[in-house]
């Protein structure tokens, strides 16, 4: 019949970051234009796109890849942050990786937050062991079959314009954990693409130009390292 008493309030870890404008232009002359036998010119704008998509994924997978200093003004990946590791992909080091993310506790009151990986993320070198890793039904590693493979509701992520061949990393679900927060200006996630073709303004009137501009504004950051462990190999 008593009173509930009232929690204790946590802190707050804030991670700050502004959205920034990516684009270009490119012209197309009227000459080209009529020269354009092979109409690779109209696949113009669908390569702006494709490259305006290429720039966002690699934002993305640079924060894993570059290490940058996050909100507390340390590596994402640090030894402060009990998430840094230095041994190559094998079971067993996934085992260590996945022991240590599960092991992570809780701002304030030091729970321990029992986030599981979801992910390997690798260089296309680790493909072959990360999808052995994730399908196979026992330890790959293990002398004595029968052995149950902890991995293998996981699944891996390939980034293929990484060109270190040794580095990898598990993150967990991000609906238990943010790991890497996106904002899109005006909710704006696909990139704008203009085109100036009126023949009597602009270029087209001055110089018989046509112009594409392509642009996508964004911005991200990382809200909580506790949901991702980095093996970093020397």
């Amino acid at each position: 019949g008593q009173d509930y008493q009232a929690l204790s309030s946590p802190t707050d870890e804030e991670a700050t970051y502004a959205a920034t404008k990516k684009g270009g232009t490119e012209d197309i002359t009227w000459e080209s234009m009529r020269g354009d036998d092979i109409r690779a010119l109209i696949r113009i704008p669908q390569k702006l796109g494709r490259a305006a998509a290429r720039t966002l994924y690699k934002f993305v997978f640079d924060f894993l890849k570059d290490n940058p200093n996050i909100y507390d003004g340390v590596a994402l990946f640090h030894a402060n942050h009990v998430n840094l590791n230095t041994a190559a992909l094998s079971y067993a080091e996934g085992v260590v990786l996945r022991q240590k993310l599960r092991s992570q506790s809780e701002l304030d009151s030091g729970e321990v937050l029992s986030f599981i990986p979801k992910w390997f993320v690798g260089a296309n070198e680790l493909e072959n062991t990360m999808a052995q890793l994730t399908k196979s039904p026992h330890d790959i590693s293990a002398s004595i079959a029968g052995v149950h493979n902890l991995f293998l509701d996981m699944d891996y992520i390939v980034v293929d314009y990484w060109t270190d061949a040794n580095n990898f990393y598990t993150i967990c679900d991000p609906t238990w954990c943010p790991t890497i927060e996106l904002g899109f200006l005006d909710g704006k996630q696909e990139p704008e693409l203009f085109v100036q073709d009126l023949p009597n303004v602009g270029s087209m009137f001055t110089a018989d130009k046509m112009t594409y501009k392509i642009r996508h504004v964004y911005g991200g950051a990382i809200p909580d390292y506790r949901g991702m462990q980095g093996s970093i190999v020397a």
